[in-house]
């Protein structure tokens, strides 16, 4: 049976942690975009941050390559980034491992990631990996897959429970029952990283449900 497995990833080294530390905030990544083998790239977002010292970190960080500005607002700014290829061996190493990366966000310390493997041996093949390369991989929470696949909507395990969650504690009641706050100390997660899984899940639960019937 398959697992979830939300963990961080502690190491300077890792892409964009030395942006995150600068400015003293979270990087939610956004999504991961298959470039060419040596220059990977992926989109990330944050909030409360003015775009030119988000830019002049990223000018420092040997991790970027490049970058080219999507958003940019101190409400909410938007970057692509292409990176080094030499920053970013362990998420390459998650990726051959044939699992299913839920969400990840960026921190001064390093990555909080989500994702799903196929077995546990699969998770510990990917611990044995962060310690050959000298990354510190910290299990914050594991548990089995357990959604009939028929009825999730696509939505990934994760992504189901945190709306189910929502649902239950009110969150998308008017007035709300309880706030984002609420809901990621229920989940023993960040408000960054649950607000993209809720995002996530609520575009593919429209897109099964009134967008399919267009």
């Amino acid at each position: 049976m398959s697992v979830v497995c939300e963990f961080e990833l502690l190491s300077r080294t890792l892409p964009l942690t030395g942006v995150a530390a600068t400015l003293e905030t979270i990087l939610t990544i956004d999504d991961v975009i298959s470039g060419t083998k040596d220059a990977p790239s992926a989109v990330f977002s944050t909030t409360g941050v003015d775009p030119d010292r988000l830019e002049a970190a990223m000018d420092g960080a040997e991790s970027v390559l490049k970058y080219v500005a999507l958003e940019s607002a101190v409400v909410e700014s938007r970057y692509r980034v292409e990176l080094d290829a030499s920053h970013t061996d362990i998420y390459t190493r998650l990726v051959d491992l044939q699992t299913h990366p839920m969400g990840a966000v960026v921190t001064g310390r390093g990555w909080k990631v989500s994702a799903q493997f196929a077995d546990r041996d699969d998770l510990e093949t990917f611990r044995e990996a962060c310690g050959e390369t000298g990354i510190e991989f910290r299990p914050r929470r594991v548990f089995e897959s357990k959604i009939d696949s028929t009825a999730d909507y696509g939505l990934t395990a994760a992504q189901q429970e945190a709306l189910l969650a929502a649902h239950e504690m009110g969150y998308f009641d008017v007035p709300r029952g309880a706030d984002l706050s609420d809901l990621a100390e229920e989940l023993d997660t960040t408000t960054s990283a649950l607000s993209e899984r809720l995002r996530r899940g609520q575009r593919q639960l429209v897109g099964r449900t009134i967008a399919s019937s267009k």
